[in-house]
Formats: structure tokens, C-alpha cells, sequence
């Protein structure tokens, strides 16, 4: 499938970023790893923050896309402090951000997580664009789900919400779980399923009376 001028164009930038990300990255992690060897605490080094690195880099050799060179980096970290590298795609109407997704998805899992498997939760705004989104990513013939393919090695596995899901199929597949973004919402009693337990999500925890195999996550 060959991409628009524009298109190509956001891709290349994505690509600057996550090649700057894992340079930051690498670095960060040699500081980390001399810091757990150092006995002498005047000596440890602040860990960067190597999204904002990244971000700098780019920034400094003038590859920001014009309309984010002059906004600040905006940090996004997880559940215990750590930096997460977070991208955008802005996007006019009808200007591909399916494709742009799928390349996006093949980018990430080859640049940057350099690895085929995974999981990748996809979300849509409605339900019309959902139907198309999971009938498209299904149809092995399809352009999007071949970019898919190809940065899975041809193990792409296609699920909603409440499919079973089990730790190995993260770990030899590309799972991708299509959410429609209605149903993340905590308005209504259909809503709020979503966040009912579910019985068929096995082997990413231990189980619930395995104290010590909990105790070793943290």
C-alpha cells in the first residue's frame, strides 16, 4: 500500500523519535545499572528522564513537527513514577489514521519494543468506525491487516473485549483488542461491564493465593 507525501511524512518523524527514544533509553539504562554498583551515594547520578531527552534531542537538531517546536514536553509517567514515551498523530478527517495506526503499531514493535508479539489496545470513537476497523484488521487480504502481519511475522491475533486472553498468547502473538471509546465510560449499567471481572484472563499474574510469587513482582 503506498502511503500519501503526508503520511510518509509522519511516519519519518515517528521513526526520528523512536530513534532518539532508544538512544535516550540506553543511556538512561547504563546509568541506572552504574547506580545499583555504586556503594558510595555522593557519587549516584539522577536517571534522565529519556522521553524528555528525546524529545530535546529532536527539538535541538530542528526535526519537531512546526506546530509542536514552540509547546513545551508534556511527561507522562506510570502507576510507580516511571517515564512512559508517549506520540500523537494529528490527523485531518479522512486523512488515513487507519493506516497511519497499523504503521504506526509496525513501527513501535520493530524500532523500539524490537520484538513481533505483544499487545496493542486499539480504540475507536464509534461504533461505525469499529465495525469497519475489526472487519478490516480480520480480513487477512486487507492492506492494514498486512502491515499487521508483517510486524507480527504473520501471527496477528485479532480480539475484543471480552475474548479469553492468556498470557501466551501475548507472548507468541501481536494481540490487538479493538475498545470502542463508548464503552470505556463509566455512565450507564451497560458501561460499565467493561470493568466487571472477568473469568478467561489467565497467566499474567499469579495466583491470588500464591503469596510469595506475589510478593516477588514487587
Amino acid at each position: 500500500m503506498e502511503l500519501k507525501d503526508y503520511q510518509q511524512t509522519v511516519l519519518d518523524t515517528l521513526t526520528l523519535y523512536l530513534d532518539a527514544l532508544k538512544t535516550q533509553q540506553t543511556r538512561a539504562n547504563k546509568i541506572k545499572q552504574a547506580n545499583a554498583q555504586e556503594t558510595d551515594p555522593d557519587l549516584i547520578r539522577p536517571v534522565p528522564d529519556f522521553p524528555q531527552e528525546a524529545w530535546a534531542s529532536l527539538w535541538q537538531a530542528g526535526k519537531l513537527p512546526p506546530a509542536r517546536k514552540n509547546i513545551p514536553f508534556s511527561p507522562r509517567v506510570d502507576g510507580i513514577g516511571q517515564s512512559v514515551p508517549s506520540v500523537c498523530f494529528k490527523i485531518p478527517t479522512g486523512g488515513g489514521k487507519t493506516v497511519l495506526a497499523a504503521s504506526a503499531v509496525s513501527k513501535i514493535q520493530s524500532q523500539w519494543l524490537q520484538r513481533n508479539t505483544g499487545f496493542v489496545l486499539w480504540i475507536v470513537p464509534n461504533e461505525s468506525i469499529y465495525t469497519q476497523t475489526i472487519k478490516a484488521l480480520r480480513n487477512r487480504e486487507h492492506p492494514y491487516r498486512q502491515i499487521l502481519d508483517r510486524a507480527s511475522a504473520g501471527r496477528t491475533k485479532i480480539i475484543e473485549k471480552l475474548d479469553r486472553l492468556d498470557q501466551r498468547d501475548v507472548d507468541h502473538h501481536l494481540c490487538v483488542m479493538l475498545l470502542m471509546l463508548q464503552s470505556a465510560n463509566r455512565e450507564t449499567n451497560k458501561s460499565l461491564k467493561l470493568f466487571r471481572d472477568r473469568g478467561n484472563v489467565h497467566g499474567f499474574f499469579p495466583s491470588a493465593d500464591d503469596v510469595l510469587e506475589h510478593a516477588g513482582l514487587f
